[in-house]
């Protein structure tokens, strides 16, 4: 699967929703709602909704994210 993403300071990659809606084959607005709900983490790059792949995978399958 080819990321999408953003980078941040601290030099962890942030991928859009679609990227995680495409690999548990859920809608983007699932993973948006979820996100909003605390089900998964989320990030705020001024106006835009980033996902740290690892982290939310890792939260969707009760794994222990490893920083």
């Amino acid at each position: 699967m080819e990321y999408i993403y953003s980078e941040n300071k601290s030099g962890r990659r942030y991928v859009k929703a679609s990227v995680i809606a495409q690999y548990y084959d859920i809608t983007p607005p699932t993973v948006y709602r979820w996100a909003n709900e605390g089900h998964i983490p989320s990030v705020r790059f001024e106006s835009t909704i980033r996902f740290d792949f690892e982290a939310v995978k890792a939260a969707i399958e009760g794994e222990e994210v490893v920083k």
